[in-house]
């Protein structure tokens, strides 16, 4: 028996919403598309450096962005010569400045020190150096160091060793900083306080763990926070990790899952006191499908700031095994789904870091080039369209 009236009209109606909202996604994809601009940050073989590798990205009180990155003398992979390096942009990423070097080994340098996993966060509720930038980082992946810069980075302190506060004696032969943006919270009774994503290997358990290092006292001093260490048969191993605040106050923490048995790449924690502990340890992370390495995380609005919906975004390498496919991610339930996937670049593609520019635009700093880390690339992409077409 054919549909009636009414039924042939309400699948109609049902019909032309589905072409809509197709079209809809269609023109969302093109006109996020259409808006991304692209220029290269560092590129191998120049400026003295064979390779220039992790990268991390702040804005500066002034509003300039800062792109750190390692970079390698040799191409002796994580355990060569390594320095820290700077470029400043005072355009939102359209041209970027000469490079600075941030850290050597100073005492000796022919000296064949890795000086990386660079970790900066902006300290905005500072009343004495409102502004002032802390910059964590790793000798060697044995010593943790801090530095710090009031002059939107222009030039930094000598660094000072925090290993002591920093690193429990029970860790070795891995310990880095980030390598990520830190946070300021901004909510509840810890407001004001640093938080640098951490990891740690631990030579009895022979397993990879994570952990928080922050302070209260404006970077005066640093201690560990909430540490989850996983034994080497353990389904999970979280290792690099990003924080982000959310607006109940609570800490989200997204960590890689450096080859644990478990089928997810990535873990999950929470802090509900500020990042002085985890309140349960990491879990799998099934949604969201990334090969092993790091990602990147940042809020983009929240209720509490007056906008209309919280959004968090993401990004990571879209491929489930290799590094290639830089995808962003959003969701809109404070992390607990991911709704949209769209592939800002396609081809290889490794770590990265975001940045919020305004109310519609968001940076990405990542490793990119033919072949793999031939360069950084800072892409600057408006995600109002992006957002809304998820509705």
């Amino acid at each position: 028996m054919g549909n009636s009236l009414e039924q042939r009209c309400v699948i109609a109606l049902a019909a032309s919403r589905l072409l809509v909202a197709g079209l809809i996604a269609a023109l969302v994809y093109r006109s996020s598309a259409a808006e991304v601009t692209k220029t290269v940050v560092y590129k191998a073989g120049q400026d003295g450096y064979h390779t220039y590798r992790i990268p991390a990205i702040i804005r500066a009180k002034n509003g300039d962005l800062l792109a750190f990155a390692e970079g390698r003398k040799d191409g002796a992979g994580d355990h060569g010569d390594i320095d820290i390096v700077l470029k400043r942009s005072s355009d939102d990423g359209q041209t970027w400045g000469a490079m600075l070097l941030v850290h050597d080994e100073w005492d000796d340098p022919t000296a064949k020190v890795w000086i990386g996993n660079p970790s900066p966060v902006v300290d905005l509720m500072d009343p004495e150096h409102p502004g002032r930038i802390w910059l964590a980082f790793t000798r060697s992946n044995e010593r943790v160091f801090v530095t710090s810069s009031d002059d939107h980075g222009a030039t930094w302190t000598a660094r000072r060793e925090i290993t002591d506060t920093a690193m429990d004696p029970a860790w070795g032969g891995w310990y880095a900083t980030g390598p990520i943006h830190g946070i300021q919270l901004e909510r509840g009774k810890h407001a004001g306080r640093l938080i640098i994503p951490s990891d740690h290997r631990d030579l009895e358990q022979k397993g990879w763990g994570a952990h928080i290092l922050y302070s209260d006292d404006h970077g005066a001093t640093w201690q560990i926070g909430g540490v989850d260490t996983r034994e080497a048969p353990n389904a999970l191993h979280p290792n690099e990790n990003v924080a982000v605040e959310l607006v109940d106050g609570r800490i989200l923490v997204n960590a890689r899952d450096q080859h644990g048995t478990d089928p997810a790449t990535r873990a999950v924690a929470y802090s509900s006191d500020g990042g002085t502990t985890f309140y349960a340890p990491f879990a799998a992370e099934p949604n969201i499908n990334t090969p092993i390495v790091q990602n990147s995380l940042v809020r983009f609005a929240a209720t509490d700031w007056g906008d209309e919906r919280n959004i968090l975004v993401y990004s990571c390498p879209g491929h489930a095994t290799q590094r290639r496919d830089l995808t962003i991610l959003a969701s809109f339930d404070e992390g607990t789904s991911w709704k949209m996937k769209w592939v800002l670049h396609r081809g290889p593609a490794a770590y990265s870091d975001l940045v919020k520019l305004d109310e519609e635009l968001l940076g990405v700093l990542y490793e990119a080039g033919e072949p793999l880390y031939g360069e950084i690339v800072f892409a600057v992409f408006r995600l109002g369209d992006f957002a809304t077409g998820s509705k």
